[in-house]
């Protein structure tokens, strides 16, 4: 069976957070609503084409497009590094705390 990868674009925060635009292309209206909105809060980040199976970070390539909001004080690789540290939740979008296993485990 093949999985059909899906397309979206998003805005990716400096921090890792990150907000679907949809998955049509934004229009440029759509794109400068959404720079503004950040550039009020002090924030940047960066147009992204998201390529891939959304829950399955390790699937994912994300392809910035261009700048968004106020000049980004970190780089592209810091942002796209914060997005794949955080698990999210598949069905609520919230973030989970990362799963920690024994160093040890025993097997009864």
């Amino acid at each position: 069976m093949r999985i059909e990868t899906e397309t979206r674009w998003i805005v990716l925060g400096e921090d890792g957070r990150h907000v679907s635009l949809g998955r049509a292309e934004p229009s440029e209206a759509e794109i400068a609503s959404a720079s503004d909105a950040l550039a009020a809060q002090g924030l940047s980040g960066w147009l992204a084409r998201m390529q891939g199976e959304y829950y399955r970070r390790s699937k994912l390539t994300l392809e910035p497009l261009r700048t968004l909001g106020s000049t980004p004080e970190a780089d592209w690789q810091t942002a796209l590094t914060a997005f794949h540290a955080v698990p999210y939740d598949a069905t609520g979008g919230k973030p989970q705390e990362a799963k920690v296993f024994s160093d040890s485990p025993s097997f009864a």
